[in-house]
């Protein structure tokens, strides 16, 4: 290889010399350059998405701070969990499915659902928790025999 590019006149010499060095130049760039800008710029593209989520989040936890205690929205204070249990269940339309509703204690309650619209029963318990200040305890899911449908063993406490 040598040979042939001293056999070359210098012109010619040149002309590869400058093309050999473009040609090194652009598979630099495509193989180390154009790579790392992209990575930067994905990274700066997730930074800007998790700043936004940050802030959010930082503004919704001001606003659950700033709404005070959940508990005193629960309505009527003398009304036994058993009625708002059973009131609330039959309002999400989960009524039927409600087999057992059993105090535990002052402040608690075991619930049993057979056979619950799982999408239903999620939304039931925001209404409890929101509505009523039932905390879920403890909970047991269990696939039902139609689709999308649970057996579930809840315990729910109110804060105290």
């Amino acid at each position: 290889m040598r040979d042939w590019f001293e056999s070359l006149a210098p012109r010619e010499r040149l002309i590869v010399s400058v093309g050999a060095g473009v040609v090194g130049l652009i598979v630099f760039w495509s193989i180390v350059l154009a790579p790392l800008a992209s990575g930067v710029d994905r990274l700066n593209t997730r930074i800007d998405s998790k700043r936004a989520s940050l802030s959010w989040m930082q503004m919704a936890a001001a606003e659950i701070s700033s709404a005070g205690d959940v508990s005193t929205a629960a309505g009527d204070p003398d009304q036994s969990l058993v009625v708002v249990i059973d009131r609330t269940a039959r309002q999400s339309g989960i009524g039927e499915s409600l087999t057992r509703n059993q105090p535990v204690g002052e402040d608690g309650i075991r619930v049993r659902l057979e056979g619950a619209p799982f999408d239903v029963v999620t939304q039931w318990l925001g209404q409890l928790q929101a509505g009523h200040g039932l905390a879920l305890e403890s909970a047991t899911f269990e696939r039902g025999t139609a689709n999308g449908t649970v057996t579930v063993s809840l315990t729910l406490r109110q804060p105290g």
